[in-house]
């Protein structure tokens, strides 16, 4: 049966985000490598990714300003698009080259983003003889304008221009050549750090050249370090980088598919002590892990942006979630990493210590119920954040305790008096904890209030002091009474913690406004309390 395929229509319904409009440039740059891998030839291997710009005016007004990019050229030495190559370019959805995991979608990720592309690749036909073949691609005619003449050229490769930028893709680009020559270097990293050599790969921005070599260097901070785990099953290779503190970049992990990063997840404080930069003997580093498997060449979308995997799996599926690569792979991480890792585990420990010590001694009696990981934190964090995640842990603990209440009164099956009475002295110390807690944290908050209190009545470098109303609202709040006002909000205490015990309370209200006293007047004392005995 034959399928007629509408190239428009498939280009509908491919999708492909806006922030990844260089994709389709980077993925042509892969075409070149592996047309220059059917050469045999690696060594001498050579792929030029030329960026083409608007032609600037001659009055020039800002000098540091760079004119838009219109389009790409790439080039290579490869083996060119012979016969083979061209009808797999002409098939969507190919299996050619699938060993290498081409998806055969390639080019509509071309038109997604280009309004046109231009060929012309020199390549050795049936008979060893060197020809040039030239052709169009646009979402119009598909592939046209086909024709194969003499060479003009003495060695096989291809020139593809990718012209006439969508705009809409183009305004989240990167603007200068540099930070183009990095995301292309992290695209086809995994090329420069497998068993074998890449092929040399410049990127030409007007007179500025960006060798990729050049940039692994300098953004290596030591050699890699690769080896291979087993998740479910599944084999999974791993490829661990210490990245030079001066790039711009967080640990992570990259997750690859078809020698491509695919998607890229931020593991900053997923393991204790990897926060910001780090450090080794040769200085300040961040950490990038590259996972790659056929696992991942299955699963991943026909546009590579993404994979068809879910968060969690149920155990009783075979299926590998990210939470299972994510996990395993950090088991890895904090192996590789655990020498580098421990004086920051040491100074986050010590972060939480003092704050406890100094700032909020309620977390002191709950501590011993907090995993230590969760007692290690970013030594940078403030005391804000640093309070929030404490509390999380104190809520953790007291929603434990609640649980652990409905269950102490039933002894659970074959279980013997002695373990019964173990399991009930616990959750009566962690009680009593938690309540250690509650008390350390009412003595605290009195401090604060006392504190401001006490600043409250200073004498102001005018000469002057505070106003009633700030010392007023810090008892109880203004013009309100005890009916609009929780207890929780007033301290009272500081005049006398028998106001605590009363029927009716007001805070500088009209007695005329007072429910209680039948009175027209107009005065408004500070503090009115009533009790009834």
């Amino acid at each position: 049966m034959s399928l007629q395929t509408n190239l428009k229509g498939r280009l509908r319904n491919t999708s492909l985000p806006k922030s990844h409009g260089l994709m389709p440039v980077f993925e042509a740059v892969v075409n070149s490598i592996h047309s220059i891998e059917e050469t045999n030839n690696i060594t001498d291997g050579k792929v030029i990714l030329h960026i083409n710009r608007t032609t600037q005016g001659s009055l020039d007004l800002d000098a540091k300003s760079q004119s838009p990019i219109i389009g790409f050229t790439i080039i290579d030495n490869g083996c060119g698009f012979d016969e083979a190559n061209f009808k797999s370019f002409e098939t969507l959805d190919s299996d050619h080259k699938i060993d290498k995991g081409c998806r055969g979608v390639g080019r509509l990720m071309w038109l997604k983003v280009f309004g046109l592309v231009e060929v012309e690749s020199h390549f050795f036909d049936v008979d060893d003889k060197l020809k040039k073949r030239i052709f169009r691609f646009d979402d119009k005619s598909g592939v046209h304008g086909e024709k194969v003449v003499e060479a003009t050229y003495e060695k096989s490769g291809t020139i593809i221009k990718l012209l006439d930028f969508d705009e809409n893709f183009r305004k989240q680009v990167p603007a200068k050549g540099q930070s183009i020559a990095n995301q292309l270097l992290e695209h086809v990293l995994w090329y420069f750090v497998r068993q074998g050599s890449a092929p040399k790969i410049l990127l030409e921005d007007a007179d500025e050249v960006f060798d990729l070599d050049l940039l692994l260097q300098e953004h290596m901070h030591a050699s890699a370090f690769l080896e291979t785990i087993t998740i479910r099953d599944h084999q999974f290779e791993l490829t661990h980088i210490k990245f030079r503190a001066s790039v711009n970049k967080k640990h992570q992990l990259a997750l690859c598919a078809a020698n491509r990063l695919v998607k890229e997840e931020s593991i900053q404080g997923k393991i204790p002590g990897l926060y910001g930069k780090i450090s080794d003997v040769s200085g300040e580093f961040t950490y990038t892990c590259y996972i790659s498997s056929d696992y991942l060449n299955q699963h991943v979308r026909s546009e590579r942006t993404s994979f068809d995997i879910a968060e969690d799996v149920e155990d009783m599926l075979n299926e590998v979630s990210f939470k299972d690569i994510r996990e395993a792979v950090l088991i890895r991480t904090k192996e590789y990493l655990q020498d580098v890792l421990a004086e920051n585990v040491s100074a986050g420990r010590r972060r939480v210590d003092d704050f406890i010590n100094n700032h909020a001694p309620r977390y002191r009696p709950i501590a011993n119920y907090v995993p230590e990981e969760l007692l290690i934190v970013d030594p940078e964090k403030s005391d804000k954040e640093l309070e929030l995640h404490l509390h999380a842990q104190w809520y953790e603990v007291e929603r434990q305790l609640v649980s652990e209440g409905h269950d102490i009164m039933l002894p659970q099956n074959k279980e013997h008096v002695e373990e019964y009475k173990e399991r009930l002295g616990d959750y009566l110390r962690k009680a009593g904890d938690l309540k250690k807690s509650d008390l350390a944290n009412y003595v605290s908050h009195r401090k604060v209030i006392i504190d401001l209190l006490q600043k409250s009545i200073e004498r102001l470098e005018d000469g002057k002091y505070a106003r009633e109303d700030i010392i007023h609202e810090l008892i109880m709040p203004m013009r309100k009474d005890s009916v609009e006002v929780f207890l929780d909000s007033c301290n009272l205490w500081l005049i006398d913690e028998r106001l605590a015990f009363h029927n009716y309370l007001a805070s500088d209200k009209t007695l005329s406004s007072m429910p209680i006293t039948g009175n027209e007047s107009t005065k408004e004392p500070d503090l009115l309390s009533l009790r009834v005995f």
